[in-house]
């Protein structure tokens, strides 16, 4: 086995307080990200104008994709707000519908340093649109999180995207 390849069935399967502490931080202050080749860098436009099953690739039966995604400058940080907002893709072929709030991830002393948000993919329009077998998490630094010196040497919002195919799985 070569180096940087992973053995015969692995999977990439890490907690949440493992996703936000070793791969969203490290990528947010331009640290070295582990098993980097494990999550795809992407342009939030890019993402969110195109339809999940265009985003990765099929083989083996993966049913679990993750991306770190980065916004512009101008759309630097949304708010709580913004992020729970559907997200339309593309020239209506669906969108991304948050369900719920914002669950808070706790660091090892109880305070909230990141949250993580569910959305559900819908093929169609807003007016006549059919629930969809994908899913994904999205994982959300909190400013407050880290110093002022840390988070103003970052010139994008990272956000670690981790997109599910449901076992429904019919194309859609």
């Amino acid at each position: 086995m070569s180096s940087g390849q992973l053995p015969v069935g692995f999977r990439f399967m890490p907690t949440d307080k493992e996703l936000v502490t070793h791969y969203l931080m490290n990528k947010v202050f331009d640290r070295p990200v582990p098993a980097a080749e494990a999550i795809q860098d992407i342009d939030a436009t890019q993402f969110y104008s195109t339809h999940p099953k265009n985003l990765v690739t099929f083989s083996c039966g993966e049913r679990e994709w993750f991306f770190f995604i980065h916004e512009d400058d101008e759309n630097c940080s949304p708010s709580a707000q913004e992020r729970r907002n559907i997200r339309v893709v593309g020239n209506g072929v669906g969108f991304w519908k948050p369900n719920g709030s914002e669950n808070p991830i706790h660091n090892e002393d109880g305070n909230v340093y990141a949250s993580k948000i569910f959305l559900t993919y819908f093929s169609g329009s807003l007016r006549k649109a059919k629930k969809t077998h994908w899913k994904m998490v999205e994982y959300h630094l909190h400013s407050d999180s880290h110093t002022e010196e840390e988070y103003q040497v970052q010139r994008r919002e990272w956000v670690l995207g981790q997109l599910k195919r449901g076992n429904a799985y019919n194309g859609l």
